[in-house]
């Protein structure tokens, strides 16, 4: 007799937009946010957990369903829209970006969870204007949740959803 050992399934995420299903009255200001910088340790389409200072492990069986990069400047671009009523347009690769008042700039430094259970981002950011690329704002967030339970890569992905949130929230705030 055989055994067969059944794999687990994998599971795919997407960085959510906000609850706010409010969508309030657009403005004339409009913003193109840019393919976003991702530290290399992340540009892959596993989630990550650090474990300890510095050893980054893979999530085995969970992962991006779209590379981080875009899905990100789409979830700040979504989230802009839904909470700010900001015309906000995503990085697509192979399409040029619409006319814009602004260019958002983000540079990820951190994107994960921690053995410990807090889940971090780190982003650098600005906002310049379009048409001379003069930085009119900018600065880095640091945002730690506590409560993750390491291997709960579906409560990963829906805290970090929410720390998309507040980032898009502190950018939103810089363009009003």
């Amino acid at each position: 007799m055989s055994c067969a050992v059944k794999e687990p399934e994998t599971s795919f995420f997407v960085l959510t937009q906000s609850g706010n299903t409010r969508i309030r009255q657009g403005r004339g200001t409009s913003v193109f946010v840019r393919r976003i910088e991702v530290a290399p340790y992340l540009a892959k389409t596993s989630l990550v957990e650090m474990k300890g200072s510095n050893q980054v492990t893979y999530a085995p069986t969970a992962r991006w369903a779209e590379p981080l990069d875009q899905g990100l400047s789409r979830a700040v671009a979504d989230n802009l829209w839904q909470s700010f009523g900001i015309q906000a347009y995503s990085f697509l690769p192979a399409a040029p970006p619409p006319d814009h008042n602004y260019d958002i700039t983000i540079r990820l430094e951190r994107f994960e969870g921690n053995d410990n259970g807090d889940v971090v981002l780190i982003a650098r950011w600005g906002v310049l204007a379009s048409s001379s690329a003069e930085l009119l704002t900018g600065r880095t967030t640091e945002i730690h949740r506590s409560g993750w339970q390491p291997g709960d890569y579906a409560g990963l992905a829906r805290l970090l959803s929410e720390e998309v949130v507040e980032l898009s929230t502190e950018i939103g705030r810089a363009i009003r």
